[in-house]
């Protein structure tokens, strides 16, 4: 996790939140795979991990949702990269 200007690095993962479009970035990071997230915009955090599969694969978890509640229904899922990313495109589209 690198700083800049007093910042957190912005996420590649996830750079858009999938709830209000606000800015995501870095709050910790353990290893490549291992890390976690917030948007600056509502708060929503993340944490991404390696599922306990032989597989190994990597998931991403919301841990807290919008200020306003909003994304309760996602807490603690261990839900793939690409469905995040679909959330994203499905409102950019709308």
């Amino acid at each position: 996790m690198l700083k800049k200007d007093g910042k957190l690095s912005k996420s590649v993962e996830l750079p858009i939140c999938p709830f209000c479009d606000g800015k995501v970035f870095y709050t910790s990071w353990l290893t490549h795979k291992i890390f976690q997230m917030e948007c600056e915009g509502c708060g929503a955090h993340w944490r991404t991990g390696l599922k306990e599969t032989p597989e190994r694969d990597f998931y991403v978890e919301l841990i807290k949702t919008m200020s306003n509640g909003k994304g309760k229904e996602f807490i603690n899922k261990k839900l793939s990269l690409e469905y995040w990313r679909d959330m994203v495109t499905k409102r950019i589209r709308i």
